[in-house]
């Protein structure tokens, strides 16, 4: 019996557990998952392995449809000195840490990115269902996901590129991208009442897979082009389904993979403590200086601290063996942001 029979409906009463208890499902896909990986349950097929590389693909897809060129330029101020405040107290004393502790530069530098990129599909969840958009705070948090999001792209082309070829192809890539996105390529196509646009969205980001595989690319940063290069066709309600059900099951799938050592647990103790540590002075500093509200920045501090998805999709595609330790910091963080903002 494949996997997927098994992982799709664990994953749907996870999720619904979830959502009554009103809390994130993340940690229990991967707590699931690493329960299901340890007692045999699932052995990693290979349809369940796709489906779960198609988990990161749709959310990278979704991602990229989220970025629009015209309101970046346009707000570009705000959000990088906000975003710069982030990466330097949020990156850099997890880079210094892991440089103590024995990584080298390489992995020191994938796992710093997996610890200071927020998850937005917490954090987001968290403002929307607190009602909080309309506070002023809430647009630096919004920006400050975008910013982490332009941030991942760059990690992903650092990291897609350590091949001379590989960085050779990025430029062409990037050249696509920006003609598609000028042009009207399609778009007749998505406006249809019929099942074309659905078909249509599907293939797209699925394509990702073929064409990193084929090109020697990292599925994650093409995945991510493509969408930004169909942003402006207003597709993100299409995508969104096949985002949750596919990275659903990429989490549990994700779950499978760890192998938690009692080694790594004073390593997630002190990285945990520096990534919860970074988010709460960079949202503080962002706080007195942008907002000059120091209840401000708490509340950014709040509504970043969780790690999620993109920290998971770093770990599994460069940083597989160190699993373990990243999906201790996002189990941490994404349980105790939620926990934060119910507190006044």
């Amino acid at each position: 019996m494949s996997d997927a029979l098994v992982v799709i409906p664990v994953a749907t009463l996870a999720a619904i557990l979830c959502r009554k208890l009103n809390f994130t499902p993340i940690p229990l896909y991967i707590l699931v998952g690493m329960l299901m990986g340890q007692t045999g349950i699932i052995e990693g097929d290979e349809t369940g392995k796709f489906l779960g590389s198609l988990g990161i693909v749709f959310l990278l897809f979704y991602i990229g449809l989220k970025i629009n060129p015209k309101t970046l330029r346009t707000n570009i101020g705000g959000i990088a000195l906000a975003g710069l405040i982030d990466f330097v107290f949020n990156f850099t004393p997890a880079f210094i840490l892991l440089s103590l502790l024995g990584f080298d530069l390489l992995k020191g530098f994938i796992l710093a990115s997996a610890i200071y990129i927020s998850s937005s599909a917490v954090n987001l969840k968290l403002l929307i269902d607190g009602r909080k958009l309309i506070y002023p705070f809430a647009e630096t948090v919004v920006w400050l996901m975008v910013f982490e999001d332009v941030v991942l792209i760059a990690i992903l082309s650092i990291l897609s590129a350590r091949e001379i070829l590989s960085f050779l192809l990025i430029i062409p890539l990037l050249a696509l991208v920006y003609v598609i996105y000028r042009s009207n390529l399609l778009s007749g196509l998505f406006k249809r009442d019929d099942e074309i646009p659905v078909l249509l969205t599907f293939t797209i980001p699925s394509l990702a897979l073929l064409v990193a595989e084929k090109l020697k690319l990292s599925e994650a940063l093409v995945a991510i082009s493509l969408g930004i290069s169909f942003s402006r066709h207003g597709i993100d309600s299409i995508t969104r389904p096949f985002k949750d059900i596919f990275l659903a099951i990429f989490f549990v799938f994700f779950g499978t993979l760890i192998t938690f050592k009692i080694s790594d647990f004073s390593i997630v103790l002190l990285l945990a403590a520096v990534a919860v540590t970074g988010k709460f002075v960079s949202g503080y500093v962002i706080g007195k200086f942008i907002h000059d509200s120091t209840k401000d920045g708490v509340e950014i501090f709040k509504h970043t601290v969780a790690r999620g998805e993109f920290s998971v999709i770093l770990s599994s595609l460069f940083a597989l063996e160190n699993a373990g330790i990243i999906a201790g910091i996002v189990l941490f963080t994404s349980v105790l942001g939620p926990i934060l903002t119910k507190i006044r």
